[in-house]
């Protein structure tokens, strides 16, 4: 399958069964953007109708899992401000295109339309009477910006015997789960390697690639994410807008 441009609506329902979830968190809908790479050249139309899409999904949460920008967040002014349209309670983490575009510049456009940035915080949210705990990690490379990563101290602070979902751009940081009751990763960064064949190269250096996995007990899900890096265009790994529903 060959991809170019913006004008693709992917979205991609996933059903995902938790151990030990409360019951009143079943059933649980959640939207994942991941890897937008916006610029000043994505089309504010296509934007405008992806959220009026995901309204119109009625879900609880939506999350978006790094590499929003690829430009300064100064420069996406009428981008970003159309997500002030969401209608569910909105988070973010970064991924390492924010460090090297800036952090700051971006959590300070989106504050403005009420998009919550989670780099190394916990959130909780009450939804149907019981607390849901969201926890984010700036990205890996967020000690380029003189950002610290306390994970130890972060997850020590979780409630383990509260549903948690973990967000983290990178897959990888899933090695930090291990010793921590975290029932969900939601992560991007990969693109699926977006062109074949360079997406074989990919998978040597990222073990959880795209898709559904377990890692001692969490599940983990590797959106392929919705934008491009590089070229404007994906083959044999078509972008994705995961909307899961908790089980």
């Amino acid at each position: 399958m060959f991809q170019i441009g913006w004008k693709y609506f992917p979205f991609n329902e996933i059903n995902i069964t938790l151990n030990k979830i409360n019951d009143a968190h079943k059933g649980l809908r959640i939207v994942q953007l991941s890897d937008l790479h916006l610029t000043q050249n994505v089309d504010t139309r296509y934007l405008s109708t992806l959220v009026r899409k995901i309204n119109k999904l009625n879900v609880d949460l939506i999350v978006l899992t790094g590499d929003i920008i690829q430009t300064s967040a100064s420069n996406l002014n009428k981008q970003l401000s159309i997500f002030s349209a969401l209608q569910a309670p909105s988070y973010y983490v970064t991924g390492n295109h924010e460090m090297v575009y800036g952090p700051k510049s971006l959590k300070k456009e989106f504050i403005k339309h009420n998009i919550i940035c989670l780099d190394n915080l916990v959130q909780t949210l009450n939804i149907n009477g019981v607390d849901l705990q969201i926890v984010g990690i700036s990205d890996r490379y967020s000690f380029v910006r003189g950002i610290k990563r306390d994970i130890k101290k972060l997850f020590t602070s979780l409630d383990k015997n509260k549903t948690t979902i973990l967000l983290a751009h990178q897959p990888k940081d899933i090695k930090h789960t291990s010793d921590y009751k975290i029932d969900l990763q939601l992560s991007g960064h990969t693109h699926g390697g977006q062109v074949f064949p360079f997406n074989m190269l990919v998978k040597l250096f990222q073990p959880y690639f795209a898709g559904l996995y377990t890692h001692n007990g969490t599940k983990l899900y590797v959106t392929r994410g919705l934008g491009y890096w590089g070229v404007n265009f994906r083959y044999k790994s078509p972008s994705e807008i995961p909307v899961f529903t908790i089980n």
